[in-house]
């Protein structure tokens, strides 16, 4: 039996983004986002509920992991957001790009979130430019070769810090892959996918990564190479 995920909340705000809190079974619920821009409209989508990679500055860290979400979950929410946003079919397309970039690591749902990811793309279904899907993942190295071989979406990670130290704090899965293992397989999933690049996020965090030279050594880490900074 397929189970969509069923909307328990719904919030919009003055410049037309929209959140939905949806109901996964009984007793666990995730969230999707909307956010409209000039010329795309963009879905931010989960893959889990709650994760298991605990960043220190994550709120969906703070409540834990709960369980993995199945496919007919995962692309129930593009299912759902369209009719909620009033999407006719042959009509106008709403949702132009969807980011994996809601709670859970995609990557650590690879099961589930490869078969997604081809449904998004396929010309039977939601028919989306693989540069209008992206996965965003806080590096789980082994996952991206992995994904190299059977997808070719475009590619974001969580960086938050240029230097291993720093980086293992915010985000622990780096005392297991380090920066320099992670951009290497960055470059190989690129190789492999003739992807234009990688998009590194960077959240600001005061005090912490916003200093002038740690700004500096972020722009030698990626220097020459095919990455955009978030």
């Amino acid at each position: 039996e397929v189970k969509l995920p069923q909307i328990v909340l719904a919030r919009q705000s003055a410049d037309g983004t929209r959140k939905w809190l949806l109901r996964a079974d009984a007793s666990q619920a995730f969230e999707m986002v909307f956010i409209p821009e000039p010329g795309r409209g963009t879905l931010c989508i989960s893959s889990q509920v709650g994760c298991v990679l605990d960043c220190t500055f994550c709120s969906t860290a703070q409540q834990g992991f709960n369980r993995n979400l199945t496919t007919a979950e995962i692309i129930g929410q593009v299912w759902l957001a369209n009719r909620e946003l009033g999407f006719e079919p042959g009509g106008e397309r709403v949702i132009s790009n969807v980011v994996f970039m809601g709670m859970g690591e995609p990557l650590a749902n690879f099961r589930n979130v490869v078969p997604a990811l081809r449904i998004l793309l396929d010309d039977d279904c939601f028919d989306l430019s693989r540069r209008r899907v992206t996965l965003s993942t806080a590096g789980l190295v082994p996952q991206i070769y992995k994904l190299a071989e059977v997808s070719n979406v475009a590619l974001a990670v969580s960086l938050h810090a240029a230097d291993d130290a720093l980086r293992s704090t915010l985000v622990p899965i780096n005392r297991v892959h380090p920066i320099a293992e992670l951009l290497a397989a960055c470059w190989h999933y690129l190789d492999e996918q003739n992807g234009r690049s990688v998009t590194f996020e960077y959240v600001m965090l005061d005090s912490v990564n916003d200093a002038p030279a740690q700004a500096r050594a972020l722009a030698a880490l990626v220097h020459g190479k095919p990455a955009k900074i978030n």
